[in-house]
């Protein structure tokens, strides 16, 4: 007999504890664009613990590339929650892009901000913040959230100020989050960028920026 895959093991868990009648409402909460097996962030990660735990060393690419080809939107959902228990480094970022720019939503995005953080040089971070794709821009704004002290503050100036004048939505928010939580550890230095480049940021901007300023 074969051995089951690890995608298989995930599938089986993740089917035992679906609640069919969640699926539509939270395809709908997700603007219709995903299907749902209709499991809860916390039976999904109670089903896929175990098998989560004996992969912590490294990530596993297969079992993460079968992941994002299902169809369901939980599954992604364990990758990420994967990625975010494992080491990266430099070398993981091409396959990370890619997550990124594939089946792209806040969700998914969000969810890979940290990873990102982990595994990215400045360097990186700054072509990200150029990339054609907003989705990318979006994760190099807020590649740094959890720093706290560790900030580069002139790195999140670039970064930025190469995005402001954008007419999307996620920009201009993840450019608010961004500085109202490196607010939480460097208040004056935000209240001066926000003064100071007040005229370049958008009002959805400087609203989130300042909401705890």
């Amino acid at each position: 007999m074969t051995p089951s895959s690890p995608f298989d093991l995930l599938l089986r868990a993740l089917v035992d504890v679906a609640d069919p009648e969640r699926a539509p409402g939270m395809k709908a909460y997700m603007r219709d664009q995903f299907s749902f097996l209709g499991v809860s962030t916390p039976d999904r990660r109670k089903a896929s613990r175990e098998l989560l735990r004996g992969r912590r060393q490294a990530p596993d690419w297969r079992f993460i590339a079968a992941c994002w080809a299902a169809e369901e939107r939980e599954f992604q959902y364990v990758a990420c929650d994967h990625l975010s228990q494992v080491p990266v480094t430099w070398e993981d970022l091409p396959q990370l892009k890619f997550l990124v720019e594939n089946k792209s939503w806040w969700d998914t995005v969000d969810a890979l901000v940290k990873t990102i953080g982990r595994a990215a040089t400045a360097a990186d971070m700054e072509e990200w913040a150029q990339d054609p794709n907003f989705w990318v821009r979006r994760v190099a704004i807020l590649h740094q959230l959890g720093f706290k002290a560790d900030t580069d503050p002139a790195l999140l100036s670039e970064i930025i100020l190469r995005n402001t004048g954008s007419k999307e939505f996620f920009i201009n928010k993840a450019i608010g989050w961004a500085l109202r939580e490196y607010a939480r550890s460097n208040p004056e230095w935000v209240r001066t960028f926000l003064l100071e480049q007040e005229e370049k940021l958008s009002a959805l901007s400087r609203r989130e920026a300042a909401k705890h300023l």
